[in-house]
């Protein structure tokens, strides 16, 4: 990977962004740079050389956009490595350029749906200990034949892959490749997210998302 080749990619995706937003902030650019080099990294099955593409990459940056610092930079360097080896990596990334540029990178085909939370309750060890009205949104991805979820939750929850355990015509359980992770989606009568429950079991951990 080599700096031009960097700053190629990244101006047109930078480029493509701007035009669908107007207007970007420096978190747009910094996910930007972290998400172009691994998406490189990943497609090109380079894992050993991520080190390289990230020092381009934030190179590129600072090179593109004056106010990208050598700040910013030192946290793409570490970050890059870190998120590319993470497992569900590809599928986030998958999310992430569908989403933000419309740009599909691979065939799998996805069904978004996003649960708009006003309040949450949250309960340790079964026991309700605090009511919150803050705004939540709970993006889901379902994929493979709804068998597996993408679940994020902003801005709390960084993207969490899982695996359906378990349905009925009213709810649907998945658990994380994570295994600290455990979600379940509760239906209302019109199939529509009644509820969204993410449990952490080893800390006897629930929260319930209302609409």
């Amino acid at each position: 990977m080599d700096l031009q080749t960097a700053k190629q990619n990244l101006h047109k995706s930078i480029t493509n962004l701007q035009s669908r937003r107007n207007e970007l902030t420096m978190a747009d650019i910094e996910a930007e740079v972290i998400n172009n080099a691994c998406l490189d990294i990943l497609k090109n099955k380079d894992l050993s050389n991520a080190n390289k593409y990230a020092q381009a990459y934030a190179q590129a940056g600072m090179a593109l956009i004056p106010q990208y610092s050598e700040k910013e930079a030192m946290n793409a360097q570490i970050g890059i490595p870190q998120n590319v080896n993470w497992e569900g990596m590809w599928d986030f990334l998958r999310d992430y350029f569908q989403k933000n540029h419309g740009i599909e990178i691979d065939n799998v085909e996805t069904t978004p749906n996003t649960f708009y939370s006003s309040r949450h309750e949250r309960f340790e060890n079964n026991n309700l200990v605090s009511k919150s009205e803050v705004d939540r949104t709970i993006n889901i991805n379902f994929l493979n034949d709804n068998q597996e979820i993408i679940v994020g939750i902003a801005p709390s929850l960084s993207p969490k892959k899982a695996l359906r355990i378990s349905k009925n015509e009213r709810q649907e359980k998945f658990k994380g490749t994570d295994p600290d992770y455990l979600f379940t989606i509760n239906y209302d009568d019109f199939d529509e997210i009644d509820n969204f429950i993410l449990e952490m079991p080893n800390r006897g951990l629930k929260i319930v998302y209302f609409e």
